[in-house]
């Protein structure tokens, strides 16, 4: 699969761009990393995503403090993951979200730096979405696949 390139305008057009462009492209076992700074729209797409597979998006929050929230979909659970307070590979925390990771999708927010030990694990594939921010309200997305299993 080759680079996909999606500019968003505002908060809603991120929110459709997950929830009808990227969301029906992965099943269940895939992994998503969510790239990008603070403000970049990591939630707000997050939302859109798991709305495409039944959760109501209002219960999306960021899992910066509770490290992983699951939202169940219609068929299976949505993990929502924040590594930003992991610091290596080998974390206990690692090791508990992976032995999981298979039984739904899987989106983490700033998990490039572990691509490498993701791969070991991953029942699906693999995908990365860089989001650039362009303007005050204006998003570059940069969707592609990492890994194939």
């Amino acid at each position: 699969m080759s680079k996909s390139v999606f500019h968003s305008n505002n908060v809603a057009q991120t929110y459709e761009i997950a929830k009808e462009k990227i969301a029906p492209l992965l099943k269940k076992g895939d992994i998503l990393i969510l790239d990008g700074e603070l403000g970049a729209g990591k939630t707000t797409f997050t939302r859109g995503f798991v709305e495409h597979f039944g959760v109501n998006p209002s219960h999306v929050s960021s899992p910066t403090f509770t490290l992983v929230n699951v939202y169940n979909g219609n068929d299976f659970p949505i993990y929502h993951v924040d590594f930003y307070r992991i610091l290596e590979g080998n974390d206990v925390f690692f090791d508990e979200l992976m032995e999981i990771q298979g039984k739904g999708i899987t989106l983490i927010e700033w998990g490039k730096k572990f691509l490498k030990e993701l791969k070991e694990y991953a029942e699906g594939d693999i995908f990365v979405l860089e989001f650039k921010i362009l303007g005050e309200n204006e998003r570059e997305m940069v969707f592609e696949k990492y890994s194939d299993n």
